[in-house]
């Protein structure tokens, strides 16, 4: 199998998760919650709707923003009696924009750029596939001084597909000329998995939890602990 080019995922893949979204997602429902004034629901329970203490499982780790703002809003509704703001999942959207400054960005390898950076070197072409917004892909991607090194980054707009939607696989072999089996997908979660599968490339998982290595292994070719094992693994995909 010659591969050609390599998809990644953004968080728990190249950053890692817990440090960066968890007081980013606390400060975000504490925003939240402050702006449509519901003093009866905690900032605890909107993490534990959002599933932040779930894993690669949990609409934080593996949902898209209207995933988070679905969880906030039940939240909501269920203590205000089927009360929900109108604008819950635009704002929802905005309210992470503004608390990005809460994260800690910390790449999931010691040499993530020379990780990235050796792909290059060897004509592999880079995508990055996420389901976060552009302005936080973006900063993380220039803390990590790798944002040069991907031929294309793709965002959720709040509009257009998101995954496990194929559609930026399909957008990616048409515009580069690929074919299926020239792309590996790399990912921490399932949704990165069936994202791969509904695209027909073969997947490798990222994970250093065992639990978290049982899940992906139900559908990955693979499993390494950090994309710095990455490069000696694709030999035996």
């Amino acid at each position: 199998m010659k591969i050609k080019s390599i998809i990644f995922d953004k968080d728990g893949t190249l950053i890692k998760f817990k440090e960066f979204w968890m007081p980013v997602t606390r400060a975000a429902a504490e925003l939240i919650l402050d702006k449509y004034g519901c003093e009866r629901v905690t900032v605890e329970e909107m993490m534990r709707a959002a599933g932040a203490y779930d894993g690669i499982n949990g609409k934080l780790c593996s949902g898209t923003y209207s995933d988070i703002a679905d969880a906030f809003g039940g939240v909501i509704k269920e203590k205000y009696r089927g009360y929900l703001p109108d604008d819950i999942n635009s704002f929802t959207r905005k309210a992470f924009e503004k608390c990005i400054k809460y994260g800690k960005i910390v790449p999931t390898c010691d040499n993530i750029k020379l990780v990235i950076e050796s792909f290059k070197k060897k004509g592999i072409l880079l995508f990055l596939v996420t389901t976060d917004g552009y302005e936080i892909t973006q900063r993380c991607l220039d803390e990590l001084d790798i944002s040069g090194y991907f031929n294309g980054v793709f965002t959720d707009d709040g509009e257009g597909k998101t995954k496990p939607d194929p559609y930026f696989i399909y957008h990616i072999e048409k515009e580069f000329g690929l074919a299926p089996d020239e792309i590996i997908m790399v990912g921490d979660t399932f949704t990165d998995i069936e994202f791969a599968k509904n695209g027909g490339i073969t997947v490798v998982g990222v994970a250093s939890d065992s639990e978290d290595k049982k899940i992906l292994e139900k559908g990955a070719a693979m499993v390494i602990d950090d994309i710095s094992q990455l490069e000696e693994s694709l030999d035996e995909i």
